[in-house]
């Protein structure tokens, strides 16, 4: 088995085992079934003698054969903790880029009411 294959069943028996599925929908653009995810929360270092918030940082992996871009805006309605109905979650930033998949920091989207 060549290193490329052997890289696409590790992602494609990683996104089965510990995916979930979400709809991504880039701004301007048709809403995408896939599945994504969910990392590790992180906190950002407060520097010494500041004070303010230090609230962990929610992010996510989305394929790139499936989703190859992730605009700031792109929205992720995901089904979360045995909830019956998504949540939607908004890009706030890009984590990082791989061969596979993008990590994107993702914030609660805000319903206006």
């Amino acid at each position: 088995m060549d290193l490329a294959s052997l890289r696409s069943l590790v992602r494609e028996v990683n996104f089965a085992t510990h995916g979930v599925p979400a709809v991504v929908t880039i701004p301007l653009g048709a809403p995408v079934s896939t599945r994504i995810i969910w990392l590790s929360p992180t906190t950002a270092p407060t520097p010494e003698g500041e004070f303010g918030r230090n609230e962990a940082r929610r992010s996510m992996a989305i394929r790139r054969d499936e989703v190859p871009l992730v605009p700031r805006e792109t929205v992720v309605a995901v089904t979360e903790h045995l909830q019956s109905e998504p949540t939607a979650w908004v890009v706030d930033g890009m984590d990082a880029i791989f061969h596979d998949h993008h990590r994107v920091v993702v914030v609660p989207q805000h319903t206006e009411g």
